[in-house]
């Protein structure tokens, strides 16, 4: 924040909050939100102002939405004299892996401030450079992280009778917990339940006592989480029956699904004007959805493809055209002066 002078800054659970306070108080504020975090990608892009950390890059823009902020609150601190409310700017860290958005709040980031509204972006480079991708509603899933495990009992491979096999059991579960979720979950609610990576067992002729399985949940409501959750639960517990094993569901975490409250999005919509591009909802998530438990808020997507840059987020060679962040610029102040 070098030659900018805001009124108030708060460094928070290893994020920063800056407050611009308009000349009369008691409008409430308006605030906007910017994630920091890199992703442990090994840069191959080739520009100049390649990642100098090895093993570390933007692969994600996070560095395009701080550019986005930072530009905003040169433009906020040049008219302080002619803000009509509070401005309140969120650098937070952690969005990729420990849920950043939770920590700040719960650690008093918004504390006494009068926030009404809350904004956040993200470049995306399968949109036009340009527009403004948004929906009202439920815009991106909810995604929950899980770890199961499973506690069988030893035995010497030739006499598996001896034993309760971790791995058969493991097995059965992976085969049945699809079809279970799929019938007894509404056919219309998007529902996605994935086993990424599988562990068991240490040596090839004795049954497996322990295995372990690292899943991910997506769904676009609370309810349809909760009754993915109870459903694991139930078929984890049928798997025990039949092969006598231990089953249990590890500490998860969980981001909610990004709900854009409907008058901040029309506002988004009509001051995007052409650029508005309509969306689909995305199984991707955002911990700006936290914000969203606590402020009314929307969410929207800076089009940064072009013929030039088209590598997808989280690509080694992700990059964009700078120039692509100002059309979210230009939404960011006019969302301040509407």
């Amino acid at each position: 924040m070098a030659k900018l002078h805001p009124d108030e800054s708060r460094e928070v659970a290893d994020g920063m909050v800056y407050v611009f306070r308009a000349p009369e108080s008691g409008r409430g504020a308006i605030a906007f939100r910017s994630d920091m975090d890199a992703l442990e990608i090994q840069e191959n892009t080739g520009v100049e102002f390649c990642s100098m950390h090895p093993g570390k890059m933007h692969a994600c823009g996070h560095d395009g939405h701080m550019a986005t902020l930072l530009a905003l609150a040169r433009a906020v601190d040049a008219r302080r004299s002619s803000l009509r409310r509070d401005v309140v700017l969120v650098f937070q860290p952690a969005e990729e892996s420990q849920g950043g958005a939770r920590r700040m709040i719960e650690a008093g980031a918004f504390a006494d401030l009068p926030i009404q509204e809350i904004y956040g972006m993200h470049v995306m480079p399968q949109f036009p450079a340009g527009r403004i991708g948004i929906r009202e509603g439920a815009e991106m899933a909810m995604v929950g992280c899980l770890d199961i495990s499973i506690e069988g009992k030893a035995s010497h491979g030739a006499l598996p009778h001896q034993g309760c096999d971790a791995v058969g059991a493991m097995a059965h579960f992976i085969s049945n917990v699809q079809t279970l979720i799929k019938r007894r979950t509404d056919t219309f609610e998007p529902t996605i339940f994935s086993i990424g990576k599988v562990r068991a067992g240490d040596v090839r002729n004795i049954v497996a006592d322990w295995a372990l399985m690292e899943c991910t949940t997506r769904a676009y409501s609370d309810e349809v989480a909760s009754q993915i959750f109870a459903l694991i639960d139930d078929c984890l517990k049928a798997t025990d029956l039949m092969f006598g094993t231990k089953s249990r569901v590890l500490p998860s975490t969980h981001y909610p699904a990004v709900i854009n409250s409907p008058a901040e999005t029309q506002k988004v919509i009509r001051l995007a004007g052409e650029r508005y591009l309509p969306v689909e909802p995305m199984t991707i998530a955002e911990d700006f959805s936290e914000y969203q438990k606590v402020f009314p808020g929307a969410f929207f997507f800076t089009g940064v493809g072009d013929e030039t840059h088209s590598a997808p987020l989280h690509s080694d060679t992700f990059n964009f055209d700078e120039r692509a962040l100002l059309p979210a610029l230009a939404l960011f102040t006019a969302l301040i002066d509407d």
